[in-house]
């Protein structure tokens, strides 16, 4: 998994201390093993319950909810995904409303913490693949930001 700072148009390395600063998690994972990954996570948070998603934007059908998820938004509760097919790439606003990307593929579990500002992006010819655990429905509805040029997903 691959990570940078976005600053006036360029892209930084990031570490992972610096994710960890800002609370956003980032793990490794053998594909083979998502389910006992899953497990790990459900246990440690408490939570019960699992969505699993398959995306693509060549169908009609999702290209409304990957659209909606590349605007600017946060959730009452940390999201979790744990990536087994495609790539994708998540910006988070830091603390300090600078960008962080993230690029993800098979074998990477992301965690964006609760009320933070974040915006998730595939490409054209991505079919995507995920788990996404969660604790409660109604704590991962989409909170948007009012876009302007310097939120809106470029």
């Amino acid at each position: 998994m691959r990570t940078v700072r976005l600053l006036e148009g360029r892209e930084l390395e990031c570490s992972e201390a610096e994710l960890r600063a800002e609370g956003i998690g980032c793990e490794a994972f053998d594909v083979g093993q998502i389910a006992s990954m899953v497990q790990r996570v459900l246990t440690a948070r408490a939570w019960m319950e699992v969505e699993q998603v398959r995306r693509s934007a060549a169908r009609l059908q999702d290209e409304v909810e990957i659209v909606r998820e590349a605007d600017e938004h946060c959730h009452l509760e940390d999201e979790v995904r744990l990536f087994s097919g495609g790539e994708a790439l998540y910006d988070i606003r830091t603390r300090g409303e600078q960008w962080l990307r993230v690029f993800v593929g098979p074998g990477d579990l992301v965690v964006i913490p609760a009320r933070r500002y974040h915006r998730f992006l595939v490409g054209q010819a991505s079919e995507l693949a995920y788990l996404q655990p969660f604790g409660n429905r109604p704590s991962l509805i989409q909170l948007y930001r009012v876009s302007d040029d310097a939120t809106r997903a470029g």
